[in-house]
C-alpha cells in the first residue's frame, strides 16, 4: 500500500461539482492499494498517519504534534494511480492496483479501522471510484510518502534473492589471465629421440587367432628404418645452417 500525506489547512472533495466532504486543519491521506495488499499493510499505514508528528506545539516547535494531539481531522480519498508504472510506454499502467470490487471493500475496511483508532467523526473520506475534484491548502508545504513493508517471511525471501542476484562475484566467473604474446617461449621442433611410436597391437580376430611373429618382426624394423631416416635428414639440415654461417661468417 502506498499513501500520499498531506498538511492541509483545508481540504474538500467535490463530485460533479457538489462538495461531498471536507475538513480544516488537519491531515488529506491519497490511497493507493495494491493487489497484494493484506490486512497488515493497511494497519501499519493507519498507524502512521494517526502518529506521524507533522505539526507544531503551543510554543511553535516543529514536529511534535500528531493530527490526534492536535484533535485534528483526516481526508482519506482512493487514489489507485499511485500504483501506476511505465513498462516501455508513455501510457501508465495500473495493473499492480486491486481491482474495483475487492479494492472498495478493502477500502471500506481501511476507514472503519481508522475510524476506530480515533474517532468516526474525525474521519472523512471522498468517493470510490469515482471523478473527483480535490481542493486543498497545503500548509508548509508538507507532504509525506508513506509505503507499507511486506510481511517478515517476505522480506527475509526477497532480501536473499536480491542479495542472490546483485553480489558481485557470486555467480560471475573468473576471469582469465591472458598471456603475455611478448613473453611466450616459441615452441622446440620435437626430437627425434622423443617421437613416440605407437605400440603393436595385433589384429582384432577370434581367440584362437595367433599372429604371425614375422610379420611383427617386419613392422618394427620398418619404423625403425623410418625412424633412422628422419635423424639423417635432421642432422644433413643443421650441417647445411652450419655452412651457411661459415659463409655469411
Amino acid at each position: 500500500m502506498k499513501a500520499v500525506v498531506q498538511r492541509v489547512v483545508n481540504a474538500s472533495v467535490a463530485v460533479d461539482g457538489q462538495t461531498i466532504s471536507s475538513i480544516g486543519k488537519g491531515l488529506l491521506v491519497l490511497v493507493g492499494i495494491d493487489r497484494f495488499d493484506e490486512p497488515n499493510d493497511a494497519s501499519q499505514i493507519i498507524k502512521k498517519v494517526l502518529t506521524a508528528r507533522l505539526f507544531d506545539d503551543e510554543e511553535g516547535k516543529m514536529w511534535k504534534k500528531s493530527v490526534k494531539d492536535i484533535d485534528g481531522e483526516v481526508l482519506c480519498v482512493s487514489q489507485f494511480t499511485l500504483l501506476a508504472s511505465f513498462k516501455g510506454s508513455t501510457k501508465p499502467d495500473f495493473h499492480e492496483s486491486m481491482s474495483t470490487v475487492p479494492g472498495k471493500a478493502y477500502y471500506t475496511s481501511f476507514l472503519e479501522e481508522m475510524q476506530k483508532g480515533y474517532h468516526p467523526s474525525k474521519i472523512k473520506d471522498g468517493q470510490f471510484g469515482a471523478m473527483m475534484q480535490v481542493s486543498l491548502t497545503n500548509d508548509g508545504p508538507v507532504t509525506i510518502l508513506l509505503s507499507s513493508q511486506p510481511s517478515s517471511s517476505s522480506s527475509k525471501t526477497s532480501t536473499a534473492n536480491t542479495s542472490r542476484s546483485t553480489t558481485p562475484g557470486l555467480n560471475a566467473s573468473k576471469p582469465q589471465k591472458k598471456k603475455d604474446k611478448g613473453t611466450q617461449r616459441p615452441n622446440k621442433p620435437q626430437s627425434i629421440d622423443t617421437i613416440t611410436i605407437p605400440s603393436i597391437q595385433p589384429p582384432k580376430g577370434s581367440p584362437n587367432d595367433k599372429v604371425d611373429a614375422s610379420s611383427i618382426s617386419s613392422i618394427t624394423g620398418t619404423i625403425a628404418n623410418v625412424g633412422l631416416g628422419v635423424r639423417d635428414v635432421l642432422k644433413d639440415n643443421e650441417g647445411l645452417d652450419k655452412k651457411k654461417v661459415e659463409v655469411n661468417s
